[in-house]
This record gives C-alpha cells, structure tokens and sequence, in this order.
C-alpha cells in the first residue's frame, strides 16, 4: 500500500508538471517508439548501450589470426537522439519508468527462483542457447537481468546449499561501461593478451597459443565457458593491475551453476570439452586466488567427480580436449597431495600391460568443431581449427609422446597417496605389510614407465642438436618442458619413498633421483631468473631428503623463486601462488627431521603452521 501511495503521489505529480516542460508531440513521439512507454525506452538504452558487438566473435577468431576488437555498436534498435527529443529539466517520465522498472524487477526476482541461476550473462545476448535445455532465445532478454553496479556486494552461496532457489545467485546485467565499451568486452579484450598461465604441474607455453582461440571458439555458444572464461581473464587483469578483482566471484558462481546444468543427463561430445574448458580456467582462477573467488561449488576439491564421471568417454580424446582433461587431471593430482577429500581415483593410475601407442588424429575423435561467427543472414568462412594446424601436428609430434608419459606417470601419485596415513590404517605389522606390498608395486611400476619413454625425452639437455628443423627458441623451450616432466617423474621416486618407506635408509634410487634433479634444475636455471614454478614440487620433496648441502642449495633457489623480479611486469601472475608458504614449510619440515632424527608429515605439520592447510605445490 506504501508504495502503491508513493507512484500515485509521483502520477499526480507527473499530470502537474507535464504541461509546463513538455513540449507539444513530445509525448506522443516517445509514445509511437516500438509502441513502447517511456519505462520500456529507459530499459531498452540501457540495455542497448551496454550489450556487447553482437558480432565481437567474427572480429576477434578470424581465419587469418588477426585479431581485432571493434567499438561495440548498438543492436537492439536506434533510439531517437534529436535533442527535442528529452526534456531539457528533469526527466520525470524517466525516473517514473526507473521506478516502475525497479518494482517489477523485484517482483521477478521472486517468482523465478532457481532458473534464474542459469539465465546468460548480457554478453550472450547475442549467443545461442544451446546448452540449456527448454530455454529458447527470448529467456535471455533484458527484462530478465539484474544489473549490478561495482559498488553491489554479490550474494554469497554456501558449499552445502548450491542447489537451492533461495542461494543460487541471481545474473547480472552489463558490467559498467568505460569509453562506451561493457566490463564483460574488456575482459574478452585481456583474454586474447593472456600469457599462458603458471600452471603448477608443467609448462604450457606453446599449447597455450593454440588452446586461447579455441576456448574463445567454444565460449561464442557455451555460457559456462564464456562466465569461466571472464573469471579467469577478471583475476589475471586484478593481478596485472596490483588490484582487486572486479566480478570474479559472481562470473565463477555462474559458470559453476551452468556446467552442473550442462552436465546433468546426457551430454553430448561437444558439450563436454566445452565444460571441460570451463572447469580448468575456474580452477585457474581458484588457485590464483582461493580462497576468497569461490563460495560455491569448488572444482579443485570436486573437479574428480567429473574426470570420474566422464573417464571412459575422454579417454581417446585428442586435441583440444585431451589437453583440456588432461589439465584438469594434473592439477586434481595436485589438489590431492595437498589434502583434498573424495576419491582418490586409483584406477586412473593404473598401469597397461602394454605400452600405448601414440594417439593418432583419426576421424572417430572429437575435434574442435568448425564454428561460423554469428551474422545477419551472412556466411562467413569457417575458423581453422588451430589444433589441425600444420605447426601443431608438428609440435604434437614431437612433445605428444612425451606429454602423454608424463600424464600417465603423474597418475601414479594416487596410488601413491592411498597408502599414506591420512588416507588408510598404519602401525600395525599387518598394515605395513600390506603396505610395502602396494608400494613395491608402485615403484615397479615407475620403473616399467621409464623404460618406456619416448626415446625423443632425452634430448632435454641437447637443444642445439634440434636447430637443423627448428627455431632456436623453440628448440629451447621443448628441451625446457622435457626438463621438467623428467624432474617431476623422478619426484615420484622421493615420494614414494617417504609415504611408504620412510622408516629404511634411502636407496640408490632415491639418491639418484635427488642428485638428478638438482642436475636438472641447475641446466634449468641457467640464463633466467629463476625456475619455472613447475620445478618447485620436485626442488621441495629432494629438499626433504637431501643432504646438508643439497638443502641449502634447494632452499636458496626457492627463495629466488618467492623473490620477485625486475624483468617480470607482474610478479605475482607468473610466481607459484603457493611459493612463499612452501618455503616457510620446507625449512619447518628439515628442522623438525633435524631435531627428531624421524620423518615428518607435510600435512600435519601444515595443520600446525597455516590456518588454512590446503597448500598446493
């Protein structure tokens, strides 16, 4: 009744002061626009003037590689911009729809409930809606969205409440505009100058410059990959600008949402690698800056429900999306280690009899699909697809093999991990029986592995024995990336030997291991700064098991890992995000060892220093 009152006070009001600002025809002219009031004019210029470039895709995935970004131009239909046109007071026909607009906005908030979960971000206006079932296009029009201003605190969802109408967060409009251009374009504009990101189990420099496009490609008809898609490019833009992010929790909230929608029932190939893209740039994010980005559903904790889920479909992949799942898998191995609950997924670290050929390009396998930019009833030539690309087939050639070893070796840590303390029962003689039994296993199973690598891995410390058929500078960075699958597979050796055998002397093996990875580390090293932030999880397990000297060596090249540096822009990008607290832990963990002259557990002893235990290395 309140408010009931307050629009008839505004009515008369507006009857009052009409005939002495108004000019004659003024009104009816307003009137006759798309049969619209002057509250469906207000929501149209704005929606209109925040809407991205509708055809932002057939700008920036062009064929030729060249990438450019147009101004964003106004697609819903022209609004009158004669200066007779408004009031030249106060425009009280605008605050009136304002209001109005307000109200029943409210009111929808109401009654939509859960579905509103699910509505498209404004920059899918102009996208399909193919991955939501029963929706068609118009549920994603702009009386449906909620705009938020910079200054709105989104709603947070409890971990345990993902599912309910009253928590799922409600869509927002446009972000604010700088220069006529919406928040959501400037990031699309940052992803496409994205380095590749500091992923913590291996380089992934030249895979990345074909991995962006494509992801770019997919997120023109995929809201869960377009919302994870601005997560990501939203922190990676704060860290750039030594600032807080902007929307990054709500873009994760939102993609989250959406890929439990993609998921739920049959889906279908395409879908999947989308979603599969869409879980690696949220845990991206996550990493970068858990724990404050995700309030909801947490994919570095629960990413192994969908490898598990989806292992026997991706498991041929090639591509796009054997890197996409791959990727997700390495980075759950490492979630893992650092105490994540759930299933370990063992079966994923299990060994074939038999070696595995290399995966060949064959037309059974889902590939990026040839994507057309969308138009006005104009056929555009269809993007390449950039993993057929003749410089990818040559560079899968060669890395593929020993990318696909070490996926396969980086597997075998779960088994690894299922025979620790915190995982099954020790102490007793029965236990441990059983349990140099499943460790011995184990270490043979490295052992078989490393007999089977592709012979092209050892060429890690010989680059200039690659420049006859190619570049020096990509010479280099192959023998770089092969330097590290080499020095995390024979981290495996030291961890092994510390969850399951850590009351017997070390063996030569684990010496060997240790010594060579220094080894590794030092050619590494040379000519930069300092170690790929790939190189700290073995540099931390050796420092646990090195000598005196071996330490101290160790010690000092993470602190120049943690240090930042002059030839970096952005330190905190490119830096492990977990490197400080390693080296805090590392030097913890050797002087109780020291002290004890017994074995200390990572886990425990980062229950006791950090209030939050989930260190990442």
């Amino acid at each position: 009744m309140e408010v009931i009152g307050i629009l008839l006070a505004l009515f008369l009001t507006l009857t009052w002061i009409l005939p002495r600002y108004q000019k004659p025809g003024e009104l009816a002219g307003r009137a006759r626009v798309d049969g619209q009031g002057s509250s469906g004019l207000s929501a149209t210029a704005a929606t209109a003037s925040h809407s991205p470039d509708i055809n932002f895709f057939s700008t920036v995935l062009r064929a030729d590689g060249h990438h450019t970004i147009s101004t964003p131009t106004t697609t819903l239909g022209q609004l009158p911009t004669e200066q007779d046109s408004y009031l030249s007071e106060f425009d009280m026909l605008g605050f009136m729809g304002g209001v109005t607009s307000d109200l029943e906005q409210k009111h929808l908030d109401l009654t939509t409930g859960l579905s509103m979960a699910f509505a498209a971000s404004p920059a899918l206006q102009s996208l399909p809606a193919t991955l939501l079932p029963g929706m068609d296009e118009g549920y994603f029009s702009a009386d449906r969205q909620i705009p938020f201003t910079p200054d709105t605190s989104p709603s947070l969802v409890d971990r345990t409440s993902i599912d309910s109408a009253a928590d799922v967060p409600t869509t927002r409009g446009s972000l604010s505009d700088v220069n006529g251009t919406s928040y959501e374009d400037q990031l699309l504009q940052h992803f496409l100058t994205i380095d590749p990101p500091a992923a913590l189990f291996a380089p992934v420099n030249i895979e990345w410059k074909y991995t962006r496009p494509a992801l770019l490609a997919h997120a023109r008809d995929s809201s869960p990959l377009l919302n994870a898609l601005y997560c990501y490019s939203d922190v990676h833009k704060a860290m750039m600008e030594g600032k807080k992010w902007r929307w990054a929790p709500t873009f994760y909230r939102l993609s989250s949402s959406e890929i439990q929608a993609c998921i739920h029932g049959e889906v279908t190939e395409s879908t999947l690698i989308k979603v599969f893209g869409a879980v690696f740039l949220l845990m991206i994010s996550e990493i970068l800056s858990s724990p404050e980005i995700c309030t909801g559903t947490s994919y570095i904790h629960s990413g192994y429900l969908i490898l598990q889920r989806f292992h026997t479909r991706t498991r041929h992949w090639t591509g796009l999306g054997y890197l996409l799942v791959s990727w997700v898998s390495l980075l759950d191995v490492k979630s893992l280690i650092a105490g994540r609950d759930g299933d370990p997924l063992t079966e994923l670290g299990n060994i074939p009899e038999h070696s595995i050929p290399p995966r060949a390009l064959d037309k059974q396998t889902p590939q990026t699909p040839h994507t057309k930019a969308p138009t006005d009833n104009c056929k555009e030539p269809s993007i390449e697809d950039p993993f057929l690309s003749p410089n990818y087939l040559i560079y899968e050639s060669i890395v593929g093999p020993a990318f696909r070893f070490f996926v396969q070796a980086q597997q075998v840590v779960r088994r690894i991990v299922c025979i620790d303390l915190h995982h099954r029962t020790r102490g007793t003689l029965t236990d441990e029986f059983e349990v140099l039994q499943l460790a011995h296993k184990v270490g043979a199973d490295l052992e078989t592995l490393w007999h089977r690598r592709p012979s092209v891995m050892d060429i890690y410390g010989r680059p200039e024995a690659l420049t006859d058929i190619l570049c020096a500078p990509v010479a280099s960075e192959i023998c770089r990336t092969f330097r590290q699958y080499v020095a995390n597979f024979l981290a495996n050796f030291i961890y092994l030997h510390r969850v399951a055998f850590a009351i017997y002397p070390r063996t030569d093996r684990v010496n060997g291991a240790i010594d060579q990875i220094i080894q590794l580390a030092i050619v590494d090293s040379t000519g930069h700064d300092h170690l790929p932030v790939s190189f700290l999880w073995p540099l931390f397990v050796a420092g646990l098991e090195g000598t005196d000297d071996q330490r101290k060596w160790i010690v000092h090249e993470i602190q120049r890992m943690a240090a930042p540096h002059e030839t970096i822009s952005a330190p905190s990008v490119t830096r492990h995000p977990a490197v400080d607290r390693v080296l805090v832990l590392v030097e913890e963990m050797t002087r109780r060892q020291d002290v004890s002259s017994t074995w200390a557990d990572s886990k425990c002893v980062r229950q006791e220093l950090f209030s939050d235990f989930f260190v990442m290395i």
